[in-house]
């Protein structure tokens, strides 16, 4: 006899699922088309139900004439569920009332309608139809003038009709959540199939073939690796345990050391990014992000200004109560300038006591405003060091990003040349370079040259 192809693990779960697979796709089928009858069902009498009441309600207002009685009727019939609108004829099949969005119908259909429904409604509509009959009603012969031969007689004469449509959808929506409530249930019953199948054929192969699985996946890389303790002899169970505890230790050593490997990279690249006083970011970013300020201004057009910020009298404080005092000051007015920036700012500490602020999507009117504001929050900034206290200023210099220029560089020397020019003609204030010619604080600054860091 020819050997199956496949294997014993396949054939177990072959077995186990395909019986499991057809029986429960049978019987999700069926619950489908059962549910579906049902609700069509329902909707079907639901409306019956509301025009088998509308019809004797309707009884009087036909007879009568009374349209403000039937349009009353109608609007209660439409504040049902489902009930999108609904309408009543008289017996040539005129319109005598109606309320929503409704589809009038043809005297002929009114009289082809046998069992209460039409057969090609409206789109997501169920159109039903129910004959007034007279039902006994007592009028008076005022009301009586002007009806038609017969139409108090108490027979099977049918006086009118009342229209009723049922929006569907609601229905349909229904259905649709059975559908796909059903098709849920179905994969996850055969996922749960498929689980325990595939726990049945595992309990029934070799559990070398696990040892040598687990092996090979260690042999690959994959470190995290347990193969089930399932073997019946005391050897293989032995075997078991001791691979399990050898590719624990592995991976756990694995771990730890790619833990401190992660931290430990992490920690460098913060450094190399940010100040190690201040946590500002350094000098790198901050030519990164002018770079980027430059680029966005030259192609949309974006608006921003550089400043350099220049710390006066701080060399009183590091000589009066040493460079443990200078950083404190330092810390502080980091922290002061971040309290005082827009969001989408940038401060960056680029050495000693200087600082340069890159100010994005700001007008020169506005960024001379910030700038200025920061200037006074410095100002009136006072530091107290054991018993010692001091007021330092800010000299700040600015120029600005408006797409003229696309050298960062000629930027950055800018802003240190209006700097210097703050320093030079009596710090605490702000100088926008370039400066214009005869003014009152100083002479216009001709090039780079003058533009020197005090």
């Amino acid at each position: 006899m020819k050997p199956s192809p496949l294997s014993l693990h396949n054939r177990l779960l072959l077995v186990a699922l395909l019986p499991a697979a057809l029986l429960a796709t049978l019987v999700t089928a069926l619950v489908l088309y059962r549910s579906a009858q049902t609700l069509d069902r329902t909707l079907h009498q639901h409306g019956n139900a509301i025009v088998s009441f509308l019809a004797p309600a309707a009884e009087y207002g036909v007879i009568a004439g009374n349209r403000a009685t039937l349009q009353s009727l109608l609007q209660a019939a439409t504040a049902q569920r489902e009930v999108s609108a609904a309408a009543v004829y008289d017996d040539r099949g005129a319109l005598l009332a109606s309320n929503g969005r409704i589809r009038v119908l043809e005297p002929e259909v009114l009289r082809s309608v046998k069992d209460g429904a039409i057969p090609h409604a409206a789109p997501d509509t169920l159109a039903v139809i129910a004959p007034i009959k007279p039902g006994g009603i007592a009028v008076d012969d005022e009301f009586l003038d002007g009806w038609q031969a017969g139409a108090t007689e108490h027979g099977t004469r049918t006086i009118g009709w009342v229209h009723v449509e049922l929006d569907t959808r609601p229905s349909s929506r229904e259905k649709s959540l059975i559908i796909w409530t059903s098709f849920g249930i179905l994969v996850a019953g055969l996922l749960l199939t498929a689980v325990i199948a595939v726990r049945l054929a595992r309990s029934v192969s070799q559990p070398v073939a696990r040892l040598v699985r687990g092996v090979g996946k260690m042999a690959g890389g994959a470190l995290d690796v347990a193969i089930p303790e399932e073997a019946t002899s005391h050897e293989l169970s032995a075997l078991e345990r001791g691979f399990n505890t050898m590719a624990r230790a592995i991976s756990e050593n694995h771990r730890t050391l790619q833990s401190r490997i992660d931290d430990a990279t992490a920690l460098l690249a913060y450094q190399a990014q940010h100040d190690p006083l201040t946590g500002l970011p350094n000098r790198r970013v901050f030519e990164q992000k002018l770079d980027e300020c430059v680029v966005a201004s030259r192609r949309a057009g974006d608006q921003g200004a550089l400043c350099f910020i220049d710390l006066d009298r701080f060399k009183i404080v590091n000589d009066t109560c040493g460079h443990a005092a200078g950083d404190d000051l330092l810390m502080r007015i980091a922290l002061l300038i971040q309290q005082r920036v827009r969001e989408q700012d940038i401060i960056c500490r680029i050495g000693g006591d200087e600082f340069a602020l890159i100010l994005r999507g700001c007008s020169p009117s506005d960024a001379i405003n910030i700038a200025d504001e920061l200037r006074e929050s410095i100002c009136s900034f006072d530091f107290e060091w054991l018993g010692h206290n001091f007021s330092v200023g800010a000299s700040i210099g600015m120029a600005h990003i408006d797409g003229t220029c696309t050298d960062p560089s000629e930027i950055l020397i800018a802003a240190d040349a209006a700097c210097y020019e703050a320093k030079r003609i009596g710090r605490n204030r702000v100088v926008r370079y370039p400066l214009k010619a005869g003014s009152q604080d100083s002479p216009a600054l001709e090039g780079p040259d003058n533009a020197q860091t005090v």
